[in-house]
């Protein structure tokens, strides 16, 4: 192998060891939190988050038969924002345990009130966390659970999921944007009439 070709190989094998470790990690300093950590180790290492989304799940396995089996539990996803310079990372929980770590949008420096906010840099799969930053509280919150059912070996699985609906009234002279959040995550907008005071 020539010497060119093996530093090509080396540099893309180095290259995919980090990304595949930002996907599995997460530094705070001088501490590594990856999958399986659990969420009172994350706080002592990372301290408190910048946002909190929780959400409930549940599932039901086998349902109406003699066999039904039902679990409920409260999920977490815990969003830092270290700042404009860096990236959001966002640690998802389940059963109080580091489910994943993902790398979100670029950090930011909140800015609070609803008249500042530039819904064209927000995109589908933003987290209730950026867009409470970036575009501070709603006029008004709907919350309903939606239940979806899948066929599963044996019978079938229903699974609960939440779902929000941020409503911002930005005054007369601007329509209103309706964004539809499924556990925690963006996934609609739309716009509506005009705004009012």
């Amino acid at each position: 192998m020539s010497p060119f070709r093996f530093v090509l190989t080396m540099f893309f094998f180095c290259v995919g060891l980090l990304v595949s470790q930002t996907s599995y990690a997460f530094r705070c300093g001088s501490d590594l939190i990856t999958e399986g950590d659990s969420k009172i180790s994350v706080l002592k290492k990372c301290g408190d988050p910048s946002w909190i989304d929780r959400w409930l799940e549940e599932i039901v396995d086998l349902p109406d038969t003699n066999f039904e089996h039902r679990i409920t539990r409260i999920n977490e996803r815990w969003v830092y924002n270290p700042g404009p310079t860096q990236f959001l990372r966002i640690i998802t929980f389940k059963d109080s345990k580091v489910l994943s770590i993902d790398t979100g949008g670029r950090g930011f420096t909140p800015e609070p009130g609803t008249q500042h906010c530039n819904f064209d840099i927000i995109s589908l799969g933003s987290t209730t966390a950026e867009v409470n930053a970036r575009c501070g509280e709603p006029d008004l919150i709907d919350q309903r659970y939606e239940t979806i059912t899948r066929r599963i070996a044996g019978g079938r699985r229903q699974v609960t999921v939440t779902v929000d609906e941020w409503t911002f009234n930005l005054g007369p002279t601007r329509f209103m944007r309706t964004l539809t959040f499924r556990n925690g995550n963006l996934v609609d907008i739309q716009t509506n009439e005009k705004g009012f005071h």
